[in-house]
């Protein structure tokens, strides 16, 4: 039986799998090949330090564990961007933005020590833009999430697994456009595309995406059942977390061979860091990287494991701060279209769903979502057009083009599988795996 707990999550781009120059891979394999401060051993070795693996790491360590975070940035955090106005020390999130306040948030924060309190958005007047014309539109219809929320009741299950039952519910496999139409709730598809960025394009996903995103903890949050912390950094979470977990925290680092055991032997890994090449050993291994077929390259795969991590898909999601944009402050502009059948004000990606002004005068944020892969240059170029429509429409004078202060990937966004393969029993084999 091989040792190995795979966790699905988000994570910025593909592990290394090239071996440096040294010894044979198998000898890299036994503790022989290292000095003695470079061989690891620990109960649990977790890859990747966004917020599934810092969260998975001080919950181990809080039940008595010893683990190793294995993180190729320079920090922990994932999706949490912080950034600090150089001239009045203002800081704003610019990628996470709230946590949802739930029993397992709250526990967690409590360990790491963290004082929260209500989540405070920047107070933002919204107005709608087509944003390929530029053109304002009227306001999407709105008479909020009662009716989604009786449709999500009837399928408790979804929120916390993938259990799903045989046959799968039908409704569950429709695009969600159709779903909106089927029940009468078409009013609430803007709001639904608005508030699940980076499920593109969310009318073509299968419903139970939808649901697995828009959830009961996302509609709580809607009614002031959000948190931050009182610092208002988000990045506090991943400095408390830093702390606590110290030496057991490798940084700036990847996997690039590994070596599960047949026998309940655990796991090897070797591990390229900054200080040089290191060995970890570990009784369990917990993934908490997308699981992808070039992220999980530098694993020991066999041809099941392979067949079904190939079967994923994901969305392109980017998250930006961008200054000189000739927009007034205090506005958000969001992305809609004029109203017609089987649109429901909702636009075709790739393009922003938002331009947002954020608490530092004259810097917006720019969420960027696209079903498609693209490049930082090819998104800039788009996000940099849209500007200078709004720019037009809003009797800018400002002709120079606008500065991108800040750009993140976070591609891949939202793993799904195609319908066939949820009624073929994926999930199922994936939960079922021995390893």
């Amino acid at each position: 039986m091989r040792t190995c707990i795979l966790i699905a999550a988000l994570s910025w781009g593909p592990l290394s799998c090239a071996l440096a120059p040294g010894p044979r891979t198998a000898d890299l394999f036994d503790d022989r090949s290292y000095a003695s401060h470079d061989v690891i051993t620990r109960d649990v070795a977790v890859i990747g330090g966004g917020s599934s693996g810092t969260y998975t790491a001080i919950n181990l360590r809080a039940l008595g564990k010893s683990v190793i975070v294995v993180e190729k940035n320079n920090r922990l955090g994932g999706h949490t961007y912080t950034y600090a106005d150089p001239s009045t020390g203002v800081t704003i999130n610019w990628g996470l933005q709230a946590i949802y306040n739930i029993s397992a948030a709250r526990d967690y924060l409590s360990l790491l020590g963290v004082l929260m309190g209500p989540f405070q958005p920047n107070p933002v007047t919204r107005t709608y833009a087509d944003f390929k014309t530029g053109k304002p539109v009227s306001a999407p219809k709105s008479p909020g999430f009662a009716g989604y929320a009786e449709q999500l009741h009837k399928y408790p299950y979804l929120a916390y697994s993938w259990d799903l039952p045989s046959p799968v519910p039908e409704d569950l496999l429709l695009p969600f456009g159709k779903f909106l139409t089927k029940y009468n709730i078409e009013g609430v598809g803007y709001g639904v595309y608005f508030g699940g960025q980076g499920c593109t394009n969310i009318l073509q996903q299968l419903t139970v995406n939808v649901f697995k995103m828009i959830d009961d903890s996302y509609l709580n949050s809607m009614t002031g059942a959000a948190m931050m912390p009182v610092s208002g950094n988000n990045g506090e979470l991943y400095d408390k977390a830093l702390a606590i977990l110290g030496s057991d925290t490798l940084l700036s680092s990847t996997i690039v061979a590994s070596k599960r055991s047949s026998n309940h032997g655990g796991v090897r890994l070797i591990v390229k860091s900054g200080s040089g090449r290191k060995l970890i050993k570990a009784s369990k291994l917990v993934i908490t990287i997308p699981p992808l077929l070039n992220n999980l390259a530098p694993f020991d795969l066999d041809s099941t494991e392979r067949r079904l991590f190939s079967q994923w898909r994901y969305s392109n999601y980017f998250s930006m701060l961008v200054n000189n944009t000739g927009l007034p402050s205090g506005f958000q502009f969001a992305n809609a279209v004029n109203s017609s059948a089987g649109t429901f004000s909702i636009p075709n990606l790739p393009a922003p769903y938002q331009i947002t002004g954020t608490r530092i005068p004259g810097l917006f944020y720019v969420w960027y979502g696209s079903p498609h892969d693209m490049t930082e240059a090819e998104v800039k170029a788009d996000v940099t057009a849209v500007i200078k429509r709004l720019r037009h429409t809003f009797n800018s004078t400002v002709t120079t083009p606008p500065t991108f202060v800040e750009f993140r990937s976070n591609t891949p966004f939202k793993l799904v599988v195609p319908a066939q393969a949820v009624t073929g029993g994926f999930y199922q084999e994936l939960k079922a795996r021995k390893y």
